[in-house]
């Protein structure tokens, strides 16, 4: 039987979409787009072809996740 919580094998040299990085992360391909646009520590990218399809270099997706993650949700008041 196949585990569905193994992240993926990441490539350092190789480059991956929006939904493979969000496999990688753990989180939904729409956080991985708040990742792009984090004010803090933007996810970098690369733009490809004709279609504009947002890419990530696998070095890229692997330091940014040793680095911690930024975290979502609401904020609450101390």
């Amino acid at each position: 039987m196949k585990s569905g919580n193994k992240e993926p094998d990441i490539i350092p040299e190789q480059l991956y979409s929006a939904g493979q990085a969000a496999r990688y992360f753990g989180v939904h391909r729409c956080t991985v787009y708040d990742y792009v646009n984090n004010p803090d520590r933007p996810l970098s990218y690369l733009l490809t072809g004709h279609s504009s399809r947002f890419m990530f270099l696998g070095q890229t997706l692997i330091e940014y996740k040793q680095a911690g993650l930024p975290k979502k949700g609401r904020k609450r008041m101390t």
